[in-house]
């Protein structure tokens, strides 16, 4: 009996049950790491942070491979590195973050690059599997994209994030 629980568990974690409290967490820890690269940190220098290599990092942030596959326990020690307190992992945000004037360029490039492509914002939402009032939120500057969003919107227009990223901290510090 005892064996077929632990059969179950193993057969219930390797068909990567979607987890809020892991999707929080890894949330969290996704966001310092674009925060890391918009400063201009190289993947290998960020996957030198968690002892990976700057192929992982780069699966990470194209979400080849994320927050659905890294244990929680990963993500306590990518936490540690990156000086993200614990209970910043569990808890999710009450209010609102500030939209930066960062993040509004964000918003601009991406509507931007959303015109180049000729696709409307519903076709974006169909896409990226967003809804349209949070996409042009985000193309107004009144929400800050998180992660998910982000990767969703550049990959339903066909442009790299990091680039966007790039650009808006090249524009955020001129």
């Amino acid at each position: 009996m005892l064996r077929q629980q632990n059969t179950k568990r193993t057969t219930a974690k390797s068909t990567g049950k979607y987890d809020p409290e892991n999707a929080q967490a890894w949330a969290v820890i996704m966001a310092k790491i674009l925060t890391l690269r918009a400063q201009g940190k190289t993947m290998q220098e960020i996957g030198n942070l968690f002892g990976v290599g700057r192929d992982t990092v780069s699966r990470w942030i194209s979400k080849e491979f994320g927050g659905e596959k890294t244990t929680f326990g990963d993500m306590l020690r990518y936490a540690k590195a990156l000086e993200i307190p614990f209970e910043k992992l569990l808890t999710s945000p009450s209010v609102p973050p500030v939209v930066s004037s960062y993040n509004r360029t964000v918003g601009t490039l991406l509507k931007n690059f959303a015109k180049d492509s000729d696709l409307s914002v519903p076709e974006i939402s169909l896409a990226s599997n967003i809804p349209a009032h949070e996409i042009t939120s985000i193309f107004s500057g009144d929400h800050a994209a998180t992660p998910e969003q982000l990767y969703g919107i550049c990959s339903a227009i066909e442009v790299n994030a990091g680039i966007v990223l790039k650009q808006a901290a090249r524009l955020a510090h001129s």
